[in-house]
This record gives C-alpha cells, sequence and structure tokens, in this order.
C-alpha cells in the first residue's frame, strides 16, 4: 500500500524535508539528482531567506558582541535553526560561525554563554569571589552538532570541543549546565541530549575509544530513566513538556528528540526507549502524521513562562496542526526501531 504520509513529507513545498525524506527515510545517495535538487532549493525557501533576511547589512545579527543572548534571535539560535533546516554554509553563516567562534570559545575547547572578554570583566570586579565555572555543555553539544552540519568537523576548534566534553561529564554519565555553581544531585535531561546530538553527527568510523564511551555513559543516563520518567518520583513523568512533540528544539529536550539522537546513536533496540516509543505512536494521527504541540518561543514552559502568547521570531510551523518536522523525526525515529517500514 502506498504511503500517503510519505508522499506528503516529499512534497516540494518544503525542500528541506523533502531533501531529509529522501536521504533518511529512503536513503538515497547525497549524489540523488532529486536529493540535489532539494538541496539547492533550501537557500531560496520562505523560512530560510526570512531568517537571513533578519541580518543586518552589515551581515550579522544582533548583537554585535553577544551570539548568544537575546534568545531566540541572536546568532547561535539562528545557526542552530539554519543547519535544522540543512541550510548551505554560505558567505553569511560563514561569517556568524567565524564571529561565535571568536566570541564563545574558552581556550579548553568549551563554548560559553557569557563571551570570555565578559568572563575576564566580570573576575576583574569580583576578585575575591571563589571560581566559576563558565563552560556551558549545552551550548557546547548544540553548537558542535551545528557546526559539523556546516563542514566544521575536521575543523580544529570544533575537535577543542569535542575533546571537551567528556571532561565535563559527572559521575552519573550525564551533563548538568548548573554544576558546579549549584549543588546538583544528579545530571539534566536537556544538558545531556546536546553532547549526544553532537556525538550523533560524528560519522561512526571517527568514533574513538573515549567517544565511545562518553556515549555509552552519556544514553545510559537517558536509557535508566527510560527516556522522561524519574527516579525520584516513582518513575512518573519528570516534566509534562518532555512528552509533548516540539520545533525547533535548540537546547531543551522532549521523547522525539531524544529518541531521534538516541536512535541515530544505535540503541534503538534498547527497551529501555519502549515507553517513550509507544507514547510516540499513541501520538499519531488516523491520517498517519504528527501534530506540532509546542515551540519554546510561543509556548513558555516551566523554565521560560514569559514565553507564552509571543509570536516567534520564525514560526515554521502552526502549533496544534499536522507538521512535516514532527511527522519527519517522527519516522526517523520509527524506521529505527522497526515499527515503520517505509519500503
Amino acid at each position: 500500500m502506498k504511503d500517503s504520509t510519505l508522499d506528503w513529507l516529499l512534497e516540494s513545498n518544503n525542500p528541506s524535508v523533502r531533501m531529509m525524506t529522501l536521504t533518511d527515510i529512503l536513503h538515497r545517495s547525497e549524489k540523488d539528482k532529486d536529493v540535489q535538487s532539494a538541496k539547492n532549493k533550501i537557500a531560496s525557501s520562505r523560512t530560510v531567506k526570512k531568517i537571513e533576511a533578519a541580518a543586518t547589512s552589515k551581515g550579522y545579527w544582533q548583537p554585535k558582541d553577544d551570539c548568544y543572548r537575546p534568545k531566540w534571535t541572536s546568532a547561535c539560535w539562528n545557526l542552530a535553526l539554519l543547519g535544522e533546516l540543512g541550510a548551505q554554509p554560505d558567505p553569511l553563516i560563514k561569517s556568524e560561525v567565524e564571529r561565535f567562534l571568536g566570541l564563545h570559545q574558552l581556550e579548553n575547547g568549551a563554548f560559553t554563554c557569557p563571551s570570555p572578554m565578559e568572563v575576564e570583566q566580570w573576575k576583574k570586579k569580583h576578585p575575591r569571589s571563589k571560581a566559576i565555572r563558565w563552560e556551558e555543555p549545552c551550548l557546547t553539544g548544540n553548537m558542535i552538532r551545528t557546526l559539523i552540519v556546516f563542514g566544521y568537523g575536521e575543523d580544529a576548534r570544533v575537535k577543542r570541543a569535542i575533546d571537551w566534553m567528556p571532561k565535563a561529564q559527572l559521575e552519573d554519565g550525564g551533563w548538568n549546565c548548573d554544576y558546579p555553581e549549584k549543588k546538583v544531585k544528579h545530571s539534566s535531561f536537556m544538558s545531556t541530549i546536546e553532547p549526544l546530538w553532537a556525538y550523533s553527527e560524528i560519522p561512526r568510523q571517527k568514533w574513538t575509544r573515549k567517544m565511545k564511551r562518553s556515549i555509552d555513559d552519556g544514553a545510559e543516563f537517558l536509557l535508566m530513566h527510560h527516556v522522561y520518567k524519574s527516579d525520584n518520583h516513582h518513575w512518573q513523568e519528570t516534566y509534562p513538556f518532555f512528552t509533548k512533540l516540539h520545533f525547533p528544539m535548540y537546547y531543551f529536550y522532549d521523547i522525539l528528540h531524544a529518541l531521534r539522537v538516541l536512535t541515530k546513536l544505535g540503541y534503538d533496540d534498547d527497551e529501555r526507549i519502549q515507553s517513550a516509543v509507544q507514547l510516540l505512536l499513541s501520538k499519531r494521527r488516523p491520517d498517519g502524521k504528527w501534530n506540532l504541540e509546542g515551540d519554546w518561543y510561543r509556548e513558555g514552559d516551566h523554565f521560560y513562562p514569559s514565553g507564552k502568547g509571543r509570536k516567534a521570531p520564525v514560526a515554521i510551523e502552526e502549533i496544534g496542526k499536522p507538521s512535516k518536522w514532527i511527522t519527519l523525526n517522527s519516522y526517523r525515529v520509527l524506521t529505527a526501531t522497526g515499527d515503520i517500514d517505509p519500503s
């Protein structure tokens, strides 16, 4: 029987989704003429053009001295979204990548939310304050992933960032951006998924033993919690918004994002993902599609409640309606687990 949902994903009105459906679901070669045709149309798509049009006439997303703030309109968020859309590194993207690396990479390779210049200024104003760790596992993983998809995987600066990630893991295998400034009892789902997302973009043949150990430890933290459950609350859901389906993800977390990363890393047959897989399947519409259930800017959440009612800088899709991005990511997961057979 012909898959009408697959036909919907292959429509030409969203070249990003079309290209990724051809490569990730139907396993077409990058050299395939249909793949190349879709890829070539991404730059002129409405969403990509709108994101790039928000840059100043001098070729950067404001502000000039910070790529992280304000959320979600400054450079690193636009770069992350363009990477997720499959945009190719044009002059604006390349220039902003260099600005990001110049402003936000520490000597040890990690990326930091305040720029190193801001860090030094803070230290001068607070000379007696005990040391604060400025490295951000969330930002580091998120931007490593973004830089790899833009073709910077062999860049020495990106390799330094990759080498830093295992050094920041906690005893339970995951990461937590609040550590050590706050007394944390364990790692964070949100802080852990981004380094793992970065690893998932590194070709498996390039994984070192140190990377593989880091991946296994990080994945185990999520798997021991069955992707979205808390061992401190009788294995109930941690936060309700973790079970909603979002796009774009930026550095946040939900079951679909976690399943996408875990299955790509090779954990598709681990039985501990099954409750999350069944929850994802239960959200499928009768017509075979999935709805967009939220985006972090418009919806707001436990951490950023002020987001409610705001208009997204770039509204990718309409909340509560069938979503090509959510459906594509669901197909990525469920074809890996064997719950959908696109053939």
